[in-house]
This record gives structure tokens, sequence and C-alpha cells, in this order.
């Protein structure tokens, strides 16, 4: 396992954790909400030590927290903060990104065209040459498919 691989499962791990956190301490805000609005004397004891007990919730939320590194885009937050929907966020970048794959698509599209294009043009000026460049091309594949890819470090 590489590197990479073992920080991308500790980081999973830690945002699991971290989720975990985040769950049980609304659990207890809630419980705590209850607790308040049905106050009365006997329940003086219970609802202490439910606070006591969101207090400690919120010291692991934090030490979870502090171990966990979560990238928000800013432009999310501000969606968040005007009230809008998150989701519709998403799609639009989702969107964006297909806007630029397809624009990329075309440009790998238009050099294919023209590197075919060059090569034809290769072949009637310089046919020898040209017959060496895609001879020497075609034993690089071969050669790129038989060898196993070299994983980067």
């Amino acid at each position: 396992m590489s590197q990479n691989d073992t920080n991308a499962t500790n980081n999973s791990s830690d945002k699991h954790t971290l989720e975990d956190h985040i769950v049980k301490s609304l659990w207890q805000v809630h419980e705590l909400e209850q607790q308040v609005q049905d106050f009365s004397e006997d329940s003086q004891q219970l609802l202490f030590e439910r606070m006591n007990n969101f207090v400690d919730s919120l010291t692991h939320l934090r030490e979870s927290a502090s171990s966990t590194t979560i990238e928000v885009p800013v432009e999310l937050l501000a969606v968040v903060d005007r009230g809008e929907n998150p989701d519709l966020f998403s799609v639009s970048r989702f969107e964006q990104c297909i806007e630029r794959n397809q624009a990329t698509k075309g440009r790998v599209t238009v050099l294919k065209e023209f590197s075919d294009s060059l090569l034809d043009a290769a072949k009637e000026a310089f046919p020898s040459e040209a017959e060496q460049y895609v001879a020497l091309r075609k034993s690089a594949e071969e050669t790129a498919q038989v060898e196993p890819s070299q994983p980067a470090s």
C-alpha cells in the first residue's frame, strides 16, 4: 500500500469518525432541547448529566475535527450564507466540469487531426523519413504496451 493510499484511508476513517461525532452531538442537542422543554425540579440532575455529556462530546468533536482535513470551496459557503440550496452549487460545478471536458475533448480531436494531416504532408514531402518515423512510433507503442507501467512514487 502506497503512502497516498494510506493517507486516503486514514483521511476517510477520520472523516467517518468526525461524522459520527457530529451526529452524536446533534442528537444530544435534540435530547437537551426536549429536556429543557419538559424541565422540572425532579429532572434537574438528568439535565446536568446530559449537559456534561454534551460538553464531553464537543471535546471529542473538536479533537476529531483537528485531525481531519476537509476542503470546502469558499463559493459553497457563500451559497449557504445566502440561504441557497448547496445542491444547486454542486450541480452547477458538475455542469462546468462537463463543459470543460467537452472543450478539452475538442482540442484533443483537433490536435489528432493536425498530427494526422502533418504526417500525411510529411509522407508526400519526405517519404523515406516519414516511413522511418512511423516505424519508430509503432515500435515505441508496442514497447509501451509490453512493459508494465511503473507506479509513480
